[in-house]
């Protein structure tokens, strides 16, 4: 049986390679070019993607640096910890107006009560 710490790894990895794919297909990039990009093959990539390799610290630098997009949003993103994903919402909501910011802070507040409520009675 896996042990609790192996889980959340290879969960991390999933999403982390999630994360990767997402952003290269945003910027329209094959593996191959993103591969071409941080000096690994294609299937390095593949693997990287599939979460079944994790990169390196050095690698990973060089991923977010190909992919534009900071460090820390790229492995937050991966993060099961609220205060890591909390990057995640600062991203999406800065582009926002303070009035949108409110609105959607607002309602991600009232989601989230409701949703804690709903555990509480489960």
């Amino acid at each position: 049986m896996a042990s609790a710490k192996a889980k959340q790894a290879s969960t991390m990895g999933l999403v982390l390679g999630a994360n990767i794919a997402e952003r290269r297909k945003n910027l329209g990039w094959t593996q191959a070019q993103l591969a071409e990009c941080i000096g690994v093959d294609t299937e390095t990539v593949s693997r990287f993607e599939r979460g079944s390799n994790l990169p390196s610290l050095q690698r990973l630098e060089k991923l977010a640096d190909a992919l534009s997009v900071p460090l820390h949003l790229l492995m937050a993103a991966s993060s099961p910890r609220a205060d890591d994903q909390s990057f995640i919402i600062n991203e999406w909501i800065s582009v926002l107006s303070a009035q949108d910011r409110e609105f959607a802070l607002n309602t991600l507040k009232q989601l989230c009560v409701h949703l804690a409520s709903a555990a509480k009675h489960s």
